[in-house]
């Protein structure tokens, strides 16, 4: 497994628009290829968001990525862009792998 971690850096102010974005565009899309949310948090002073995605893979994040951009959607998504101001500062996206097995529960079987 890969995870996508992905930070942004944002003004306050677009928190509304962003999540706008997030929720109505870029989630359906993904889960629709089959990325899977782990979760997406924005800190207390909504300066920075973060979001980690779950991959079988990095080609398999690649083909998703691939897939998107043929999309309806995604068009939509990019046009929705056009039409407001840029909605993050700065981003920075890490790819992170396990350590071992952490699910405390699985492992008392």
């Amino acid at each position: 497994m890969v995870y996508r971690v992905r930070t942004y850096e944002i003004i306050p102010d677009v928190l509304p628009q962003f999540n706008h974005l997030f929720h109505e565009y870029l989630l359906p899309n993904q889960l629709r290829h089959g990325s899977q949310l782990i979760g997406r948090w924005v800190n207390v002073e909504c300066t920075k968001i973060t979001a980690i995605w779950k991959y079988e893979s990095i080609e398999h994040f690649n083909q998703i990525e691939e897939n998107i951009k043929k999309t309806r959607l995604h068009q939509k998504a990019q046009a929705y862009k056009r039409t407001i101001d840029p909605l993050f500062i700065s981003t920075n996206e890490e790819y992170w792998s396990m350590t071992g097995n952490y699910d405390f529960k699985e492992n008392e079987k």
